[in-house]
């Protein structure tokens, strides 16, 4: 029993526990965001615009645990979406590393991580991720009215989903300081 103190087993274990709980409560996070931005009646629908929940959330994980964790949030956001989506498999999960990883260098590196930066971070993101969707869906696969999509679908769907980011934002900063406490 004293080897194993003198080794630091017992507090490695404990260490690796803690880290599983909190990939585990983002998991469970961008889960049930994946599920309730997929319901049909889940959220209302303004106009024909549905919000993209999980992209602001991805972002602000990896705001908060950066450019490796944003990566792996990114992936596991976007492959959870993918699976509930009838796009190209693949692609989100795509855009959300891409999107996250630089997200979480920046948050690092050049930003503080508050409300408003995460906002305009959220915003960008949802801008970049809404336009190459956009320009891959409709504009290549060219679709019968690209505009009437741009206009009446993506327009209101980035502006409905940064509405609902600063809730977000919020639940993410409680969980962040949660797991904190607990490590």
């Amino acid at each position: 029993m004293k080897t194993k103190d003198k080794l630091g087993a017992g507090h490695l274990i404990n260490r690796m526990g803690k880290r599983y709980l909190k990939w585990t409560a983002y998991g469970l996070v961008l889960l049930f965001i994946s599920i309730l931005q997929s319901l049909p009646r889940a959220l209302p629908e303004i106009g024909h615009a549905r919000p993209i929940l999980i992209i602001p959330v991805a972002v602000f994980i990896a705001m908060f645990e950066g450019p490796v964790g944003g990566a792996a949030a990114g992936i596991a956001g976007g492959i959870l979406w993918d699976l509930f989506s009838d796009r190209l498999f693949g692609l989100n999960a795509f855009l959300l590393l891409i999107i996250c990883c630089a997200c979480g260098l920046m948050s690092q590196l050049l930003i503080r991580n508050n409300l408003i930066s995460s906002m305009l971070m959220a915003a960008a993101s949802l801008f970049i991720h809404g336009f190459i969707d956009w320009c891959i869906y409709d504009l290549m696969l060219e679709n019968d009215q690209p505009l009437n999509v741009l206009l009446w679908y993506t327009i209101p769907g980035f502006l409905y989903s940064l509405i609902l980011s600063p809730v977000l934002y919020l639940l993410v900063y409680q969980m962040f300081k949660w797991l904190r406490n607990v490590e």
